[in-house]
């Protein structure tokens, strides 16, 4: 049966097709486009099932079940659990767990049984740290470099920022420059000193999200594009990684 996976995250929705553990087709759109148009547009509909995942606002969640159940497509929402298979959720109350990050640390336990420290470099920078045993000891979150210059245009006069990729990280010659840079300068050598620091502790390294790869292979660590899928679809049983 070919399966529809979908991943709402604060600023895209990711999804792929697969059957069997083998991925045919996968794409992405940002969540401010999210509407039934968009998703008749691009999601694909010889699907037998859909599971999905949300950590944005209830109404994004049921713009995509609409849209599946108007396909006709039976409808599986994934949410962040106390346990699975020998992984344990640390948090006190466990929904407040983000559930991408819940299933990017189901897909590092089948990627290494050793301590691993997962890092999503998202719209927030996250980090979650899961001990050999399987049990999830703890976390930081920290803004990205987009967050943190949206705060600082918001709340300081005179600073208008066009939010584009930067061309490089050295100062900036304009106060929108020197705020992107700035920001983009915080978060990455924030990232970059906490992996040292996991990685002298003793945990092993994954690292996911749209920023991942470039601190990846900075350090030399493991990047994995769609760890968060890869998590749903173990949670869910489509496949073994």
């Amino acid at each position: 049966m070919t399966d529809l996976l979908v991943d709402i995250g604060n600023t895209r929705l990711k999804w792929r097709l697969q059957q069997q553990g083998a991925v045919h087709r996968s794409g992405a759109i940002l969540v401010r486009d999210l509407n039934m148009a968009q998703l008749q547009a691009i999601l694909p509909e010889a699907a037998g099932a859909m599971y999905w995942a949300s950590v944005g606002d209830d109404a994004q969640g049921l713009c995509v079940a609409a849209w599946a159940h108007e396909k006709n497509i039976p409808c599986h929402q994934i949410t962040t659990q106390d346990c699975w298979q020998d992984l344990t959720n640390g948090y006190q109350q466990t929904q407040q767990l983000g559930v991408d990050r819940w299933l990017a640390m189901v897909a590092a336990r089948q990627h290494t049984r050793n301590a691993v420290c997962v890092v999503d470099c998202g719209s927030a920078i996250t980090l979650d740290y899961v001990s050999a045993q399987g049990h999830h000891e703890g976390s930081y979150i920290i803004p990205g470099a987009r967050l943190m210059s949206q705060a600082l245009a918001r709340d300081t006069a005179q600073i208008n920022i066009t939010h584009r990729a930067l061309e490089n990280i050295h100062p900036g010659t304009s106060t929108a420059q020197a705020v992107l840079a700035g920001c983009f300068q915080m978060a990455h050598y924030g990232v970059c000193a906490l992996v040292r620091e996991a990685q002298g502790q003793g945990y092993e390294i994954l690292l996911c999200g749209g920023d991942g790869l470039a601190i990846a292979n900075e350090l030399g660590v493991t990047y994995v594009e769609q760890l968060v899928l890869d998590g749903m679809a173990q949670l869910a049983g489509l496949h073994q990684l």
